[in-house]
């Protein structure tokens, strides 16, 4: 199968957004990133990566300490108004980054595990796009113990060759994950999002969360977009590999393998997802 990436934003939410950023004096890298983010809820969408509830998040372009991100709405219905400015500090809502005049608590709810995106961007200044899904092919390497997802395809280098790390809040200290604190897997409070960024190794961009879904980091929006497809495809492949092979690991990439198909990334990335100025 092959899989083209468009950007599905419409004629009418470009405009719209760029009649609203001169209206608002929102600056060009503002307005270009937050394109990618309703771009790039829609695509994975349309994918079957995220649901209702999966989001996702870019730093933004003019202050590193902050990151746009969707109020608690459905990616598939985000839209200009929707984007919130954050503080990556402790996830505060900053104010609507198209109406300088909601703020605060004015400022529609937002999503209770933004607090994944911000420790993230927190703990890694490098990392400018991450995606949280409850993609269901990854779930059965989050939720045991016995094989782990490594990359089995030149295009999830993301994944690693010696397995995702998977985040599990049964293994959390008490001083983290309190009692008398919901135990319903969701990443509610700044402790818990830090647990969960601490979990990425060097070796993978993504950290599976048993019975949830997965956290995926890049050093680009778009980047982080495409490795959540591909991670999606891996797990896949790998699932299948090992029925096929009656319970034998398939074998994967090797560490030199992953090196190399990964500098390749960016590439790969702007054919899937041409700029907006692509006339190719």
């Amino acid at each position: 199968m092959h899989v083209y990436l468009p950007a599905t934003t419409t004629v009418f939410y470009v405009l719209q957004a760029l009649w609203i950023a001169s209206a608002q004096k929102v600056p060009a890298s503002v307005l270009s990133a937050a394109i990618d983010l309703l771009d790039a809820s829609h695509i994975l969408d349309l994918l079957d990566v995220v649901d209702a509830f999966g989001h996702v998040s870019v730093r933004n372009p003019v202050n590193s300490s902050q990151f746009l991100m969707t109020f608690a709405i459905a990616p598939a219905l985000a839209t200009s108004q929707s984007i919130v400015t954050y503080e990556v500090e402790n996830a505060t809502a900053i104010g609507l980054t198209f109406n300088s005049s909601i703020t605060g608590a004015a400022v529609p709810t937002g999503f209770a595990e933004r607090f994944i995106h911000s420790e993230i961007f927190k703990r890694f200044p490098d990392v400018l796009g991450v995606v949280h899904s409850h993609t269901q092919e990854i779930l059965p390497f989050a939720n045991q113990d016995c094989v782990k997802l490594v990359s089995q395809i030149h295009t999830a280098p993301s994944v690693g060759s010696e397995g995702a790390p998977v985040f599990d809040v049964r293994k959390l200290p008490k001083n983290v994950l309190p009692d008398n604190q919901l135990h319903d897997l969701d990443i509610r409070t700044e402790a818990l999002g830090d647990a969960l960024a601490r979990m990425f190794s060097v070796d993978s961009q993504v950290v599976l969360m048993r019975g949830h879904g997965m956290a995926v980091r890049a050093p680009s929006l778009r980047e982080a977009v495409f490795s959540s497809f591909y991670i999606k495809q891996d797990a896949t492949v790998q699932l299948q590999g090992i029925l096929l092979g009656g319970g034998k690991a398939p074998l994967g990439l090797n560490k030199r393998e992953v090196m190399d198909t990964a500098t390749d990334a960016k590439n790969r990335v702007d054919r899937a997802w041409p700029p907006l100025d692509s006339t190719s």
